[in-house]
């Protein structure tokens, strides 16, 4: 029993020493694996021990470098810290210093706005008692620069419709006698016409579709270059005075129709009267020449103390002068006509050009004029000016003036700009401005009754000695002045009058705003220098030369001479045509006899004086004429150019007299020059051959 207990026991020790022995081989494979898993962890370790090394290593090296960076940046951040101490300590005393004067300044500002509140509230208390202000609505109609260039444009309207009338009246002559001069060439072929049965009314066309072709055609032509031409030269001329746009030229039918039917007229009209009185005569007459003008006794005959003085050539151009009146009256006529154009065209441009000179040289004898800055009560400037003027010993005269800009005004008359003059010494006024009637050579003195007035001014105003005016100021308040007198001016508008009139008329005194200087230089470099000179004063703000003034007006006027040129070439050219169709038509009339002279021994030389005495004596006529004419031309186109601000001289230069003659002269010349080759090729058989 016993031992089979210990069998089992055995078996069961057995048995678990074999679990044991199992557990102990699988715990040994355990820590196996662990020791071999601690061998992988130690050579791991190892390998980041030596990359740990390799680390320290750097970061030592690292630590080397980052402990310099840092004794570098500790040295330069103590160094701007010292300086941002000091500036520190700079700003803070710079703003105890800008905490005291802003406690200055405050206290000056709080003064400053005291004294504003109660000058705003006195200000409030003087607008409280003002009474309600005056309203003015003003148009463009006073606007200068509108004004200006609506009478300009008005003025040169004036002269294109004066202007064509003469030269319609000179062109009519010479259609008249060119057509009636054709007709009578056409008596052999209207005669013709007559006897193979064509009616008058037939004849008639003829002439009349030919006048009327020829003038339409010439209108055509005529009014081509007059809407091209004449406008471009006479815009681009006032283009110089205003900022214009380009031009822009418009076809009017009103004009164009108008010029058309007046050349119709001319041309048609007269063929028509012509071919009408021929007309009268039969076929048989009609186909024979006329019979030439008997002779007859002529005034001139009845004078013998001068009649019998004459030779034989001269009593025969006399004889034939008297003995073709309407050729003589158109001659004369047409070449009057012409040298009135011419004359008033050089009569316009002394007219123009003697602005400058006269009022610039003549009426203001002072060379400069120097305008002062308003008076700010410090009196440094005043001194350093009259230091630098004393400085100049060129400097023969000076005068403090005062010049205020006012208005004039009229019932019916467009407002003009005055210059209000108030010399500080009226006694010395003669020495820088000549005042002076036009026509009378005693000088007018300055009293204290009343004002001296310009020409211009009192002729649109009307205004006489002792009449009165007004003017207004820039307030548009309104004063009376009186006229005790009327001067020479030609350039802008002027009152001149006494300190003590002034206060009478203003109730104030004037201030001085400008002065006048005459000097002994005539030299622009040294007006230059003088300028700069005085200028550089505080108390000057500008310096004007009349020299200066005077080159900018002729410059101004030299835009009117261009429509001055284009009358006198025009006028030139009519003046030709004119000579040149009488002289032709003179000596067609009397080719049988110019050839019968010739066949009685008459020279080529003598039979041209034949006709180039009477010619001669006509275009003398014409010329005496002619300038008498002009010389009512002339005033008549200057009342209508002149604008508001200006008046024209009215003299006409000798000189200009004799240009207009020397013109119609050369013109004549050079007609009868050309119709003496005419008279050497006269057929003379021809001429004398009998119609029958």
């Amino acid at each position: 029993m016993d031992g089979a207990l210990d069998g089992a026991a055995l078996r069961q020790a057995a048995s678990a020493f074999q679990r044991g022995l199992n557990e102990a081989s699988l715990q040994l494979d355990q820590a196996q694996q662990k020791l071999d898993a601690s061998e992988a962890e130690l050579k791991d370790g190892q390998a980041k021990l030596r990359e740990a090394e390799r680390q320290l290593a750097q970061g030592g090296a690292s630590l080397k470098q980052g402990t310099e960076e840092l004794a570098a940046a500790r040295r330069e951040g103590e160094a701007k810290l010292a300086n941002a101490k000091a500036e520190l300590a700079q700003g803070q005393a710079d703003y105890r210093e800008g905490q005291e004067k802003f406690k200055e300044e405050k206290a000056k500002a709080m003064r400053e706005i005291a004294d504003g509140e109660k000058e705003v509230a006195e200000g409030r208390k003087e607008l409280d008692q003002l009474e309600l202000p005056k309203v003015y609505v003003m148009d463009r109609s006073v606007n200068p620069g509108y004004t200006e260039y609506s009478d300009n444009a008005d003025r040169l309207s004036s002269i294109a419709t004066a202007f064509p009338v003469f030269f319609f009246l000179i062109a009519a002559l010479v259609s008249l006698t060119t057509m009636t001069r054709m007709v009578e060439e056409q008596r052999l072929q209207i005669g013709t016409l007559k006897a193979l049965g064509y009616s008058s009314r037939d004849v008639m066309k003829k002439f009349l579709v030919y006048s009327t072709l020829a003038s339409v055609a010439a209108s055509a032509a005529g009014l081509a270059v007059g809407f091209t031409l004449f406008p471009a030269i006479i815009y681009d001329a006032y283009g110089a005075l205003y900022n214009l746009p380009d031009i822009r030229t418009s076809f009017y039918l009103s004009y164009s129709i108008v010029s058309v039917v007046v050349a119709v007229l001319c041309t048609t009209m007269t063929a028509y009267v012509a071919v009408r009185v021929e007309l009268r005569s039969n076929a048989s007459v009609l186909m024979r020449p006329r019979a030439p003008k008997n002779g007859s006794r002529i005034w001139l005959e009845r004078v013998p103390w001068v009649w019998n003085r004459l030779g034989f050539i001269g009593k025969v151009t006399a004889r034939n002068l008297f003995r073709y009146k309407q050729r003589m009256f158109m001659t004369v006529c047409g070449v009057a006509g012409c040298t009135a154009l011419i004359l008033t065209g050089f009569g316009l441009k002394d007219s123009i050009g003697d602005i400058a000179p006269m009022q610039y040289g003549k009426i203001m004898q002072h060379q400069a004029t120097v305008v002062f800055q308003e008076d700010n009560g410090e009196s440094g400037g005043l001194e350093d000016y009259n230091k630098r003027l004393a400085g100049v010993p060129e400097i023969t005269g000076i005068l403090n003036v005062t010049q205020e800009a006012m208005t004039a005004a009229a019932p019916g008359v467009n407002g003009q700009d005055v210059n209000l003059f108030v010399p500080q010494s009226p006694e010395k006024i003669d020495s820088f401005i000549v005042l002076k009637p036009r026509e009378q050579g005693q000088t007018l003195s300055l009293s204290d009754d009343g004002a001296v007035i310009t020409e211009k001014l009192a002729k649109l105003f009307g205004l006489g000695i002792g009449s009165t005016f007004t003017v207004q100021n820039s307030d548009n308040e309104p004063f009376e002045i009186r006229v005790a007198g009327i001067t020479e001016n030609y350039a802008l508008h002027y009152v001149y009058m006494t300190p003590k009139y002034y206060e009478d008329i203003f109730d104030v005194a004037p201030e001085v705003n400008s002065q006048l200087l005459t000097y002994d230089r005539n030299d622009p470099e040294w007006e230059d220098r003088l300028g700069e000179l005085l200028t550089a004063s505080e108390r000057v703000a500008m310096v004007s030369f009349t020299s200066g003034v005077s080159d900018a007006f002729s410059d101004t006027m030299d835009s009117m001479n261009v429509v001055v040129v284009v009358l006198i070439v025009s006028a030139a050219a009519l003046a030709f045509v004119v000579l040149y169709n009488l002289t032709n038509i003179n000596v067609s009339e009397r080719i049988r006899e110019l050839s019968t002279i010739k066949v009685l021994g008459f020279y080529d030389k003598e039979v041209t004086m034949y006709i180039y005495r009477e010619n001669m004596i006509l275009t003398v006529l014409g010329i005496i004429a002619g300038n008498l004419a002009g010389i009512f031309l002339h005033r008549f186109v200057l009342l209508t150019a002149e604008v508001d601000a200006m008046m024209f001289s009215p003299t006409i230069h000798e000189i200009s007299y004799g240009y207009a003659a020397l013109l119609t002269l050369l013109f004549s010349a050079i007609v009868m020059a050309s119709m003496h080759y005419k008279l050497k090729r006269i057929d003379m058989i021809e001429a004398l051959k009998s119609v029958e």
